[in-house]
Formats: structure tokens, C-alpha cells, sequence
């Protein structure tokens, strides 16, 4: 018997239903992006706390779905109608047009109620539309549509999200989506549905791994190596074939459907533990596989059973399934699991192929189980609404498109400093997110401009962090400040530390710290400026271990670097976050090493660097050998970061 799955036309309430579920995708992978930089708020009351608090949110998705089907009488049915979709989407629209009006604790709580009612909507909205004959393949191709528009989106936007920009285009971003997202869900309001997948619980990992990953174009950038613009079109380009690989079903034939589930976890191991040309093509890879294996991971050739209870469970597992990868990938960077955490998303990936590892589906209920589905014969053409249904990808392309100028980094405007003299700020930006739990990069570039610096030394910069809610600081940064862009890896290939320069950043060094104590890797950058009259000089940023106990790898991190960047006489700077107090013995080292403080020098020695809310020790430092500083300065009465900045004039001693 041949499976309606695969072979039989789209009806007409196709496009409308794939619609449907790429924007509720686009706000539920939005709003799982930004509870990263919420979550972070909760990191001040410890690691169980935040452990404590994801998974309460995340498990509330079960409660949403079981308010939304109690509430439009499909509880006692377990499988939502085109009311409970409309619903879900109302309550959704009405949550994030509240996320966008407010600020600190008020959007902590909205913020990840938000996240919540997103997935809720979300998994309602699959399980609706793949309730049906040939529903798996509309759903799978909404989820493949819905990433590559979010990936899209975040390229016109330079990566920053309109959950964080609080002028006009925010709102009016916020507010097309939400508009949209409403009156689609309209049309199909009077449509029932009796059937929902069994394996709907692959939402889950899928999500996971789209938010790291497939809707990700900073992530592909920085572990690739690559620019952003290029990494966002091939992200986009992946979910585009993906489209066009589930549009035809004679493609959709066993073979592929296996292929896919094999090459899922493959593509996720090859794109966290390879760099270079070879990650870019595995998040390509991933990105066409992991929409095919949900076509046949969501099929209802064998429904699931009928109540409220297994749909609010599988709400639930669905949220968990989604946080759990993302929560323990993070959570290592402070107690480390003993294991490369890239492994907890291949074990994501792993489940996700399980879930859709079938090559023939089975047989329609009501028919001998024994009987050996054969493989369909390929139709001669595909209907025209079929057709019609490859115009959806548009959109997305477009945005990626008009995503290449703002994703694009910035250039040096000449190849000299424009003095012997350089205005340098060096600033730990915590990843981007502010204590007050915002995320305004715009606000940090007019801290930046207003200096007028030649060159800026940053640490703890994030290229694509889920805490730092998928932000490429790096790129938007040096397109925003049109400066020269050099960047080394630390915790991971999305954290890391970065030099920015008005003129040319010549031998760029990036150097691997020894982790010692732990718990994250740390890493320094360094390259040279060319003054106006032609002197070079060496400036490293550099953040070195946390904890107050971890003196003894401080030590051994500094020797490494002194070791990989000696300045031989010739000016150089090292600035950045050192962790380290002042008469530490970190400090002794560099001073013995004839290094010394630019803040001791010619600075306020009181001065305080963090927290930056209540600043109460100094450990940012701008150390210099063979230069002099003047006119150094700690920049308070900032919120930006946990961090003060340091701003000072440094020239060749002499």
C-alpha cells in the first residue's frame, strides 16, 4: 500500500498550515534564544538555582498545552483543534508584545512565561498539523522554513534580536510577526483534527539543536571561522534545500529517510569538534537532514492515543527534551561534566535520528502489520500548490540577502593609527548581557564611540552564545564601530575575546591558555597596530581564569602567554579582565616581568572595576612594557556589563 505521507497531493490549506507553524517557529525559537540571557540573571543565586528554575520553565509548557485544550473543550480529545491553535496563538502574541514594553525583573518573569507559551504554541500547532494525511511533511516543512527565517531575520538584524531593541524597528518586527502569526492561525480556526503524531516528543531535541545550531548563523560563523554574512547564507541556503528536498516525494524514499537519521548526529559531532570549512559543511548537512527526519518522526500512520494527560506529558517532554541539551551544555562552563559538552548535543541529535530512524513506514491502521510497505512510485509532477509551496522559501532568502551589509564586519580605514599616540578602552562585556537582564548593543557601541578610541580590547564576547541570546557581538560591533575585527576563542568557539582597531591589525596571534583549575577555557588575542610614524605595537587582550582559589593557573596562564607573545623590547600592551587583584601574585609577575599598570601609573590607584552596579575590588588591568600611559580613566555610572571599562593614552616610552 502506498503511504499518504509521502505521495498524495497537498490540499489546498497546505500553505496556510506550513505558514502557520515557520512563524510560530520563528517566535518560539526567538523566545528560547532570549531566555538565555534571562536564565543568566538567575546565575547570581548559583548553578542550582538556574538549573532549578530552566527546567520549571521549560516543564510548564506541559501546564500551557493542558490550560489551552481545557479551554477550548479539546482536553477529553487530546489533540488540538483549529481553536486551541488560534488560542495558543492569541496568548502568545498578547506575552510578547508584553516581553517588548518591559524591563529588569518584570521581563525576567514575562520573559520566560513567554518562552513557555511559545514552545506550548508551537507543539500544538505540529501536532495539529501533522495530525492529517500528509501532515508530517507539512509540519517538518514549517519547521524547516521557520528556522531559516529566524536565521534570516537575525542576519538583517546583525544577529541582534527585536526582543532586545526597544526603538521603532523592534516594535514593528515584533508586532508583523505577532499580527501575522494571529491571522493565519484565523483561517484555520474551524478545522478538527481527531489524530496527533506519537512521536511528537522529537520537537524537542529538534528545537535544541535549531536554536544552537540551524537558526544560528553566529555559530556557524565562529566555529567555521568564517564571515557571518557567508555562515548566515549557507545556514539559510540549508534550510532552502531542505524545502526543496521534502516538496517532491518521490525523494522521501527510505533510503533518504535513513540517511537523514544517520547523518544528523553525524553533522552535529563534525560541526562542534572540527573548525574551518568542514563545521560550515556540517551545520549545511545537519541542516537539510534533521527537517527530513521529522517527516517521518511525526507521521500518524500510527496515532497516538486519545486524552489530555499524554498530550500535557507530551507538552512537557517536549520543553524538557529542549532545555535539558541547551541547560547542561552551558552549565559545564561552571561545573564541568566530565565530558566535552558538545556531546550532550550530539546525544540531542542521536535522539532526534531515533525518532525518525524508520525506512518504511508502517502500515495504516486497520491493515495486515505483516504486510511490507513497497516503496512509491515517483509521480510525474508535483501538483501546483505544491509548486506554489516553494515560494514560501522567498522571504527567508530575501532577509539573508538584505542581511549581508549589517552582518558584514568592519575595516580598517587606513593601515596607520592617525598618531603615535592610542586611545585604547579595554571592557569585559559579559557576554552582552547587562545586570538589569538586557541585552543593548547599542548602548555599548555609544560607550565605545564616545572615548574616540584607535583600538578596544574585550573579553567575554559572544559570537553566538545561547546566554548571550545568539548575538554575534564580534561582528556587529566592529560593523557598527567600522572597525578592524580580531578574535580568539575561549570558553567555546562562541566565547571569546577580541581586539577591535580603527587601522590595520597586523600578526594576529590568538593564544590557548591552560585551563589548570578550570572550569573554562581561557584565551588571549593579540596583534600589532602601525603608529603615524611607523613604530609598531604589540596589544594583547586577554581574560584569565576565574575563582578566587585559582591563583596557581592565573600563574601558569600568564607564563604561557608571556611565552607565546614576548614583546622583546618593542611597546606592548596586555589589557583585559585578569581576575586579579592588585599585590596579587599575578600582578608581581607582570610587574617583575617589567610590566606595569596603567591605572597605577598615571591613574586613580582606588579606582574599582566590578561589579559594575556596586564596584568593590579592581581586577581589569591595562599593563604596558616599553610604553607610557596618560590620562587613565575607570568609566562609571555604566550598566552595560558587569564590568567597568578602562580607557587610557598610551604611546612608545621615550
Amino acid at each position: 500500500m502506498t503511504s499518504p505521507d509521502r505521495t498524495s497531493p497537498p490540499d489546498a490549506g497546505t500553505p496556510t498550515r506550513v505558514v502557520l507553524v515557520a512563524l510560530l517557529s520563528v517566535l518560539a525559537i526567538e523566545a528560547v534564544r532570549a531566555s538565555g540571557p534571562l536564565l543568566d540573571r538567575a546565575f547570581a543565586s548559583g548553578v542550582v538555582t538556574v538549573g532549578v528554575t530552566a527546567l520549571t520553565t521549560y516543564a510548564a509548557v506541559g501546564l500551557v498545552v493542558a490550560a489551552l485544550l481545557l479551554g477550548t473543550g479539546r482536553l477529553a480529545a487530546g489533540a488540538p483543534s483549529g481553536r486551541t491553535v488560534l488560542a495558543g496563538a492569541l496568548l502568545l502574541g498578547v506575552a510578547r508584545l508584553a516581553v517588548q514594553a518591559l524591563e529588569g525583573a518584570a521581563r525576567f518573569a514575562v520573559g520566560l512565561g513567554t518562552a513557555a507559551v511559545a514552545v506550548a504554541a508551537l507543539t500544538l500547532a505540529v501536532a495539529f498539523v501533522a495530525g492529517r494525511r500528509h501532515g508530517a511533511r507539512e509540519a517538518a516543512i514549517g519547521l524547516a522554513l521557520g528556522a531559516g527565517l529566524a536565521a534570516a531575520l537575525q542576519l538583517a538584524l546583525g544577529t541582534w534580536d527585536a526582543y532586545w531593541r526597544h526603538g521603532p524597528l523592534g516594535w514593528a518586527i515584533t508586532v508583523a510577526l505577532v499580527l501575522g502569526t494571529v491571522a493565519v492561525a484565523r483561517v484555520v480556526r474551524h478545522e478538527v483534527v481527531d489524530m496527533r503524531p506519537r512521536r511528537l516528543w522529537v520537537l524537542g531535541p529538534f528545537l535544541a539543536i535549531a536554536v544552537m545550531v540551524l537558526a544560528n548563523p553566529a555559530f556557524a560563523a565562529s566555529q567555521s571561522g568564517s564571515r557571518l554574512d557567508v555562515a548566515g547564507l549557507v545556514v539559510v541556503g540549508a534550510s532552502t534545500v531542505a524545502v526543496w528536498l521534502m516538496l517532491d516525494p518521490q525523494r522521501l524514499n527510505g533510503e533518504t529517510r535513513v540517511l537523514a537519521a544517520v547523518t544528523t548526529p553525524l553533522a552535529l559531532l563534525a560541526a562542534f569538534l572540527t573548525q574551518g570549512t568542514s563545521a560550515l559543511v556540517a551545520v549545511a548537512a545537519l541542516g537539510v537532514a534533521a527537517p527530513v527526519v521529522l517527516v517521518t518522526a511525526l507521521s500518524t500512520r500510527r496515532p497516538a492515543p486519545r486524552g489530555g494527560v499524554r498530550m500535557t506529558l507530551a507538552g512537557a517532554v517536549v520543553g524538557l527534551a529542549l532545555i535539558l541539551p541547551l541547560a547542561l551544555y552551558l552549565v559545564d562552563y561552571d561545573v564541568p561534566l566530565g565530558i566535552d559538552n558538545a556531546w550532550v548535543l550530539v546525544g540531542a541529535g542521536v535522539a532526534l535520528a531515533c525518532g525518525g530512524l524508520r525506512r518504511r513506514l508502517p502500515p495504516p491502521p486497520g491493515t495486515d502489520p505483516r504486510a511490507s510497505e513497497p516503496e512509491p512510485e515517483a509521480p510525474r509532477s508535483n501538483p501546483v500548490r505544491a509548486n506554489a509551496l516553494r515560494l514560501l522559501v522567498i522571504p527567508a532568502v530575501v532577509l539573508a540577502l538584505v542581511g549581508w551589509v549589517p552582518s558584514s564586519p568592519g575595516s580598517a580605514s587606513s593601515e596607520r593609527a592617525r598618531s603615535d599616540e592610542l586611545v585604547l578602552l579595554s571592557w569585559n562585556l559579559h557576554y552582552g548581557v547587562e545586570p538589569a537582564t538586557d541585552v543593548d548593543l547599542e548602548r555599548i557601541a555609544t560607550v565605545i564611540e564616545q572615548q574616540d578610541p584607535d583600538v578596544v580590547a574585550l573579553q567575554e564576547v559572544s559570537r553566538g552564545w545561547v546566554l548571550g541570546g545568539g548575538v554575534d557581538m564580534a561582528t556587529w560591533l566592529s560593523h557598527r564601530l567600522g572597525m578592524e575585527l580580531a578574535y580568539a576563542p575561549a570558553a567555546d568557539a562562541q566565547m571569546g575575546n577580541a581586539l577591535l582597531s580603527r587601522s590595520a591589525l597586523a600578526d594576529q596571534v590568538a593564544t590557548a591558555l591552560p585551563i589548570g583549575a578550570g572550569p573554562q577555557r581561557r584565551s588571549a588575542i593579540t596583534a600589532t597596530v602601525t603608529l603615524a610614524g611607523g613604530d609598531p605595537i604589540r596589544l594583547t587582550s586577554v581574560h584569565l581564569q576565574h575563582r578566587e582559589e585559582n591563583t596557581p593557573t592565573r600563574i601558569d596562564q600568564l607564563e604561557t602567554l608571556l611565552a607565546a607573545v614576548p614583546h622583546g623590547g618593542e611597546p606592548a600592551v596586555i589589557a583585559g579582565d585578569l581576575n586579579a587583584e592588585p599585590g596579587w601574585p599575578e600582578i608581581e609577575l607582570l610587574e617583575d616581568a617589567g610590566w606595569s599598570s596603567a591605572i597605577d601609573s598615571a591613574g586613580d590607584a582606588d579606582a574599582l572595576t566590578f561589579p559594575s552596579d556596586d564596584p568593590q575590588v579592581r581586577i581589569d588591568w591595562v599593563l604596558g612594557a616599553q610604553v607610557a600611559f596618560s590620562d587613565v580613566r575607570v568609566l562609571t555610572g555604566l550598566g552595560s556589563s558587569d564590568h567597568l571599562p578602562i580607557v587610557a593614552r598610551v604611546r612608545p616610552a621615550g
